[in-house]
C-alpha cells in the first residue's frame, strides 16, 4: 500500500496552540481525503492515549460537555461514536462512512466540544504532557483493517492556575547540617505550575538557622524552588510550616527528625514505580526522570514498563536513562521493568537490577515482536530459575491491572511486597501475606502512566479508559539506609528496614529491643514495641498486628458529640475494575443537618453534590482507600441516620452511634461502612504538636512465631504501615 500524503490525505488540529490542563475548550480535527478516499462502509479512527482523562465525547447531547460533531463534504453519510481501539491509544472516535463515499480532496470535520448548542465544550485532561498526541488511521476499503496516517496531530498541555503550595523537606537530618528546603506550586490537579508568584512565610517547629522567616516565589519559575543551607539545631521531630496569608494558602511539611549524630542510619523517600509513553503511559523518560528528582523532590526512583511492550530498543534506552540520571548521594535511579504475566501465572511483579543488565526476561513479547523469545519467562517460576542465584535481582509483587499471585512467592528475590499505589490501598494484599506467613515487608509507589512518579493525582472521571484505574494519589517507600547509595538502598529494602506510607510522607519507625523494622530475632521476655511517628496532620490512631490479626489498637484524639464521621472504604474484588463505586445520599430522620464536610476525598470532580437540612447528596468511589463525610448535627436519641449508596444500605440511629459507634460489612472483598463520632478539630497552628508518637507498649502474647506491625492514621485519612519485625518468643 502507499502509505503517504497523496494516496492517504492530510490532517489538521486547530487551533494549534498549547493547551491548559483541565480547561474547557474546542478543538476541530479536519481530514482531507487522498487518492484512496473512503469507500460506502468504510471507516476512519480518531484515537489518543488510554491514560487519559480528557472528556469522553458525546454525540446526544448538545448542552453538555464532550459534545462531539462530525460533518463532512463528500457524498454521504457519516456518523460516530466512542470506541476502545488498539493499546496504548485505547480512546477513540470511529467514524462510519455510509450511503456514498469519500473521494480525493472532500473533507471530514471532527469538532470536539461543539459550542454551537450550549455545550461548555470538551474538558482537557488534567495532567501535564509535553506532546499529546492524537493519532489517525484509516480503513478505506471497509475490511477492518487500519493504516496510521503519516502524520501525527500533537498538542502541549501546560499547568493551570496556582491552587496551593507545598513544602518538602528531607526525612531525616543531622543537628547543624545544611539541606535544602523545597517550595512547590501546584495547580488544583497536581501539576507544579509557574503560574504563581507571591510571598511565603516559613517557620520551623524546632530552632533552626538559615530558613528565612519569609521568601519571594519567583515569577515564570517550573513552579518549584529551593531554598539552600538550611539547619535545624536542636534533636526531635519538626516540620516547616508555610502561609501565603493573601491568598490563605497554608502547609505543614513533611515530619522530618533531627538526630545528634550523620552516622545514623537515615530516612529516604522513593518511588520506585512508573511507566512512560515506551508502554502504556505517557511523557518522554526525560521528562519522568527530572520530574522526580527536581519537581517530586523524592531521593530515588526507577521505571517498570509492562514487559509484552519492551522492545530491545526500548530497554537499550531505558539502560542509557537509568545510567544518564543516577548520582550517587543525590538521586538514584534503578533499571528495571514490571513482568507482567497473568495472575495465574504469577501475576504483576517488578524486577529491578542492582547494576546495569544488558537481557530482562519478560512474561511473553505480546506487542514487542523484536525480542527473542529466548530471553521470555513463564511462569514466573521460570523467572525465578532464569534468575537464580543472583543478589542483583529484586522481584516486587504488585497490585495493579493484574495482581501478584502470592502462591508463587519466592524469599529468594522477594522481600517486599507493594501494598498503595496510583490504582489503591490494598491492605487485603498485606493481611494476605500475612495469613500464609510470609516473611515480607511493606513498600508503596505510584505506578504513576503520567510522567508523574512521586507526585501523581487522582484522574478525574471524565475519561473512560482512564478513570477506574487511578483512583487515589501516589503513595512512598520510606528506606532507612546509612547514606543514599545504591547499594545502601538495596539492602535496606532487602532487610525489610523500609515501609509504606500514603502521600504525606507519614514518618515511622518501630523497635523491639535490638530489633528493627524488618527484623528477625529471639526474645524471652514479653516483647515491647517501640513506635515513633510524625505526620503532617494530626495523627487521628494507631493499630498493632501480629501477623494478620489486630490485637491492639488506639485513638489518640478526643472524640466530639455534636458531629458525626460516616466513611466508607474498601475494594469490590482483587482484579481489573477493582474499585466500588458509593454514589449516594446520608438522610437524617428527627434531626437536622447544621453543616456538612468531606472527609478523606481524592478526586477532585468527587464529593459532595447538593446538602440540605436533611440529606447530602454525595458521588465517590474507593480503591481501598477512605471516602466520606463529616456531619455537624441538631439530633436527638430518636434520631435515625440512614445511608444509601451504590453499594448498599445501612441506618442507625444518633444514640447507638454515639455510644458503641456502627460498622456494617458491605460486600466485594473488603467494602465497609462505619459511622462514629467524628474526633475533635485541630486547629491548624497545632498541627505540628498532634502530629507526633513516641510510645512503648507491652505485648502480650503466647510463645511461638510472630510478625508486629503498625498502621498509623492521620486525620485526612492518609495513613502508614511498618514493615513487621519478626519474633520467635520462647
Amino acid at each position: 500500500m502507499r502509505l503517504n500524503k497523496e494516496y492517504m490525505g492530510t490532517i489538521s488540529l486547530s487551533p494549534d496552540k498549547d493547551v491548559i490542563a483541565g480547561e474547557f475548550s474546542t478543538w476541530t480535527i479536519t481530514f482531507t481525503a487522498g487518492e484512496y478516499g473512503i469507500d460506502d462502509g468504510g471507516t476512519m479512527v480518531v484515537a489518543w492515549k488510554s491514560v487519559s482523562d480528557w472528556d469522553s465525547p458525546q454525540f446526544d447531547e448538545p448542552d453538555m460537555p464532550g459534545y462531539t460533531t462530525v460533518s463532512t463534504t463528500g457524498s454521504c453519510r457519516v456518523s460516530a461514536r466512542y470506541s476502545k481501539f488498539v493499546r496504548s491509544f485505547g480512546n477513540s472516535i470511529l467514524i462510519d462512512v455510509n450511503g456514498g463515499y469519500i473521494k480525493k480532496g472532500d473533507q471530514i470535520k471532527i469538532v470536539l466540544g461543539d459550542t454551537s448548542k450550549g455545550s461548555l465544550g470538551m474538558r482537557a485532561q488534567s495532567f501535564c504532557e509535553r506532546e499529546h498526541e492524537f493519532r489517525v488511521f484509516l480503513d478505506p476499503c471497509g475490511t477492518a483493517r487500519y493504516e496510521e496516517m503519516p502524520e501525527r496531530l500533537k498538542v502541549r498541555i501546560i499547568p493551570s492556575d496556582h491552587h496551593e503550595i507545598q513544602a518538602i523537606v528531607p526525612g531525616t537530618v543531622a543537628v547543624g547540617e545544611p539541606f535544602d528546603i523545597a517550595i512547590r506550586a501546584l495547580d488544583e490537579f497536581g501539576n507544579p505550575t509557574g503560574r504563581y508568584s507571591g510571598t511565603i512565610s516559613l517557620a520551623s517547629s524546632l530552632p533552626s538557622e538559615g530558613i528565612p522567616g519569609k521568601i519571594s516565589f519567583p515569577e515564570n519559575t517550573d513552579g518549584v524552588i529551593r531554598i539552600n543551607g538550611c539547619r535545624i539545631m536542636e534533636e526531635g521531630f519538626w516540620n516547616l510550616v508555610i502561609r501565603d496569608e493573601e491568598r490563605k494558602y497554608f502547609a505543614c511539611s513533611n515530619a522530618s527528625r533531627c538526630e545528634q549524630s550523620a552516622a545514623t542510619d537515615r530516612l529516604f523517600w522513593g518511588d520506585m514505580h512508573g511507566q512512560t509513553r515506551e508502554t502504556v503511559g505517557t511523557g518522554i523518560l526525560d521528562d519522568y526522570y527530572s520530574f522526580a528528582r527536581d519537581k517530586a523532590c523524592i531521593d530515588f526512583t526507577g521505571w517498570q514498563g509492562n514487559d509484552f511492550e519492551v522492545s530491545d530498543e526500548t530497554w537499550k534506552e531505558i539502560r542509557e536513562h537509568t545510567a544518564k540520571y543516577n548520582e550517587e548521594g543525590r538521586f538514584l535511579v534503578y533499571l528495571g521493568y514490571e513482568w507482567s504475566g497473568t495472575t495465574p501465572q504469577g501475576g504483576d511483579h517488578n524486577v529491578y537490577f542492582l547494576k546495569d543488565s544488558d537481557k530482562f526476561y519478560p512474561s511473553s513479547n505480546w506487542t514487542a515482536t523484536s525480542v527473542s523469545n529466548v530471553d521470555n519467562a513463564n511462569p514466573v517460576t521460570e523467572l525465578h530459575e532464569k534468575l537464580k542465584g543472583r543478589k542483583d535481582v529484586l522481584l516486587i509483587p504488585h497490585i495493579g491491572g493484574r495482581y501478584a499471585n502470592l502462591d508463587f512467592f519466592n524469599p529468594d528475590f522477594s522481600s517486599v511486597i507493594e501494598i498503595h499505589s496510583h490504582h489503591g490501598t490494598f491492605e487485603w494484599f498485606a493481611f494476605d501475606a500475612m495469613r500464609k506467613r510470609l516473611k515480607v515487608g511493606f513498600i508503596a509507589a505510584s505506578d504513576d502512566h503520567t510522567g508523574r512518579p512521586g507526585l501523581s493525582y487522582p484522574l478525574s472521571g471524565h475519561g473512560k479508559s482512564a478513570s477506574g484505574a487511578f483512583d487515589v494519589a501516589s503513595g512512598f517507600t520510606g528506606v532507612f539506609a546509612p547514606s543514599l547509595t545504591k547499594e545502601a538502598i538495596w539492602d535496606a529494602i532487602r532487610k525489610r528496614h523500609c515501609y509504606a506510607s500514603t502521600f504525606d510522607r507519614i514518618y515511622l519507625e518501630t523497635r523491639i529491643g535490638d530489633l528493627f523494622m524488618g527484623d528477625e530475632g529471639t526474645l524471652k521476655g514479653m516483647p515491647v514495641l517501640k513506635i515513633k511517628a510524625a505526620g503532617n496532620y494530626p495523627i487521628e490512631s494507631y493499630e498493632i498486628y501480629d501477623w494478620d490479626e489486630k490485637i491492639l489498637g488506639y485513638e489518640c484524639l478526643k472524640r466530639e458529640k455534636k458531629r458525626i464521621r460516616i466513611r466508607w472504604s474498601g475494594v469490590v474484588y482483587r482484579g481489573r475494575g477493582k474499585s466500588s463505586k458509593w454514589d449516594g445520599m446520608i438522610y437524617v430522620q428527627d434531626g437536622k443537618i447544621v453543616d456538612a464536610e468531606k472527609y478523606a476525598f481524592d478526586r477532585i470532580d468527587q464529593g459532595i453534590v447538593i446538602k440540605s437540612d436533611k440529606y447530602v447528596k454525595f458521588t465517590s468511589s474507593t480503591s481501598g482507600d477512605y471516602d466520606g463525610l463529616i456531619l455537624n448535627l441538631e439530633a436527638s436519641d430518636k434520631t435515625v441516620i440512614k445511608f444509601s449508596s451504590r453499594a448498599g444500605y445501612a441506618e442507625a440511629t444518633y444514640e447507638e452511634i454515639m455510644a458503641n459507634g456502627f460498622a456494617k460489612d458491605m460486600g466485594g472483598l473488603n467494602l465497609k461502612l462505619e459511622m462514629a463520632p467524628a474526633f475533635e478539630e485541630i486547629p491548624q497552628e497545632d498541627y505540628t504538636r498532634y502530629s507526633r508518637l513516641d510510645i512503648e507498649k507491652e505485648l502480650p502474647v503466647q510463645s511461638g512465631s510472630h510478625a508486629f506491625w503498625v498502621k498509623v492514621l492521620q486525620s485526612n485519612g492518609n495513613a502508614a504501615w511498618s514493615s513487621p519485625i519478626f519474633v520467635d518468643k520462647e
